[in-house]
This record gives C-alpha cells, structure tokens and sequence, in this order.
C-alpha cells in the first residue's frame, strides 16, 4: 500500500497543533492529539512511521475499556490517562511530535 502523506499531514498537522498551542495540562492535550490522528491504521505510515505510530496506539489505550454491563462505561484512552504519570505522557508528547516530523519530511519532500 503506498503511503498517503497528504492524508497523514492532514492527520498529524492538527494533532501537532494541539500540543504545541494548547495551554491544557499535558494530558488533556496528547488526549487531544490522539483523537486528531486515531482513526488511521498502522499500515498507512511507512515502516519507521509505523514503529511510532503503534507504539504511540499501545501505550494510549494500554489500561483498556472499563465495561460495565456489557457497555463501555469509560473508553480506553480515557481509561489509560486517568492512571499515566505525566513523564509517561511527555514521552507520548514527544513520539506524536517526532511522527509528525517524519510525516511533514515525506510530505514535503525532504
């Protein structure tokens, strides 16, 4: 599958924007990001990008879903923020932003 930079600028730009512009505490703002860019699929990045992008996919919904009832009573990502210390979302901060990176390099043919 050949990589669709112009959808993944269009991903990752906003994302990108949301760390660095808001004044939202750390959480809140790779919550944010995340929800910019979690729709794509690993196999839309390239293979380095990839790595990233997985790693970056894991370590925001490790913590999983609490169901209750059979119903999602809080969604995995929120799950996972509730619980993560804040030098664990910096590194998470800095992974979306080295993403975005290699995304806006191959975007803008670097």
């Amino acid at each position: 599958m050949p990589v669709d930079t112009d959808r993944l600028w269009e991903k990752l730009y906003p994302a990108a924007w949301k760390l660095a512009r808001s004044a939202d505490p750390i959480h809140a703002r790779i919550g944010d990001a995340f929800r910019a860019f979690r729709d794509l699929k690993g196999e839309e990045f390239g293979p380095e990008e990839r790595i990233i992008y997985n790693e970056i996919t894991d370590r925001m919904t490790k913590a999983g879903p609490i169901v209750e009832n059979g119903a999602v009573k809080t969604g995995a990502v929120a799950n996972t923020l509730a619980s993560m210390p804040e030098a664990e979302a910096s590194e998470i901060a800095e992974s979306v932003f080295e993403l975005f990176v290699q995304v806006a390099e191959q975007h803008f043919g670097r």
